[in-house]
């Protein structure tokens, strides 16, 4: 496994770009997701990485080695990428010990090698007893730990998966994504997501890097990005938030729909606050000394649930632990909790 180091790299097909002067490392054994909208660059950029783009400007390093700049360095097959493209995409006309064996060369590896390498991979995905089954005759979720494990017999420098869990349901996803993230982090594996699903990149990264355009606007530990977002927008695509209208006096105060303080000076900054639906505390009964409320809707999870409370002409969501206290109905008091998340408005 290597480190990866891309520095000012652009993609433009004609006029347009796809890709804008984007930089972005990545530690060895390191995983990376890519979150964005559909359209900002997520894939172009795997592809980049790859060698199955082109860059018109830029760098990409593996570890040391200048694999990648406008005139092509390395090509695709010698940069010794393991690449699990969305649902898996096996060869349906080969067998499972034959895909995972695929891309082992045979000028450099004997047929009892490529056998003992295909044994250890089906050992590793938990799916011994099934070389000889074919794709059509395997799950979705049998699929994708076929498709990784193909990926990582090559012993690759770097892994690339293209939203490999898209074409899962919700609790084989689940499962299936933990499986996948804990197999690489076994082989130590440098490894870079793309996923528009902000709690797959959050559950799933060392890193997340938010994109938007063409360009990463913002990275970070998954804790990082979700409790300092760097605009609304962004806070809302790594979790659920509300965005409240603030204004900051001249003595530094914020004041917002949650805030018990009194506006006393003189509102010199017009923005929006953020807040986390689980930074915000209720409390049974009226109380002059805080928000007051009603509950409106009662969303029940299990484990938690998300509280609708009516002020005024608002509503806001409150996210509480089990168990639930509350009555559809009652009336509460409310008391922010969390950090301060104001951004002026420009």
């Amino acid at each position: 496994m290597t480190s990866l180091e891309i520095s000012h790299i652009s993609v433009a097909f004609g006029k347009k770009v796809i890709l804008d002067d984007l930089s972005f490392s990545l530690p060895e054994g390191n995983i990376a997701a890519l979150l964005g909208p559909s359209g900002c660059g997520k894939t172009t950029l795997l592809r980049t990485i790859a060698g199955l783009v082109q860059p018109t400007a830029g760098t990409i390093r593996f570890g040391k080695q200048l694999v990648g700049l406008s005139s092509l360095v390395l090509p695709a097959h010698k940069r010794n990428i393991g690449y699990v493209p969305q649902e898996g995409a096996l060869f349906p006309h080969l067998s499972v010990a034959k895909n995972i064996s695929f891309g082992l060369n045979r000028s450099t590896h004997s047929k009892d090698q490529i056998r003992q390498i295909t044994k250890e991979m089906l050992a590793l995905i938990g799916m011994q007893g099934y070389e000889e089954r074919m794709p059509g005759q395997l799950s979705g979720g049998q699929q994708t730990r076929v498709a990784l494990a193909r990926a990582l017999a090559i012993k690759p420098s770097i892994v690339l998966l293209d939203e490999p869990f898209s074409a899962l349901d919700a609790q084989l996803r689940t499962d299936i994504r933990s499986e996948v993230i804990a197999l690489l982090r076994t082989q130590n594996t440098t490894a870079i997501l793309v996923t528009h699903d902000r709690e797959e990149a959050l559950v799933s990264a060392d890193v997340v890097a938010l994109m938007r355009g063409g360009k990463i606007i913002q990275r970070g530990t998954p804790q990082e990005v979700y409790s300092e977002p760097i605009s609304p927008q962004i806070a809302v695509s790594t979790g659920d938030a509300l965005v409240l209208d603030a204004s900051q006096d001249a003595a530094g105060s914020t004041h917002f729909l949650l805030s018990a303080t009194v506006n006393t000076g003189i509102d010199v900054r017009q923005g929006k606050i953020v807040i986390r639906p689980e930074e915000i505390k209720i409390f049974p009964g009226l109380d002059n000394a805080q928000v007051n409320g009603t509950v409106e809707k009662i969303d029940y999870y299990g484990h938690d649930a998300v509280l609708t409370i009516g002020i005024a002409d608002k509503s806001i969501q409150v996210r509480i632990p089990s168990p639930i206290d509350f009555n559809l109905g009652e009336k509460v008091s409310l008391a922010h909790s969390g950090p301060i998340r104001f951004y002026q408005n420009v």
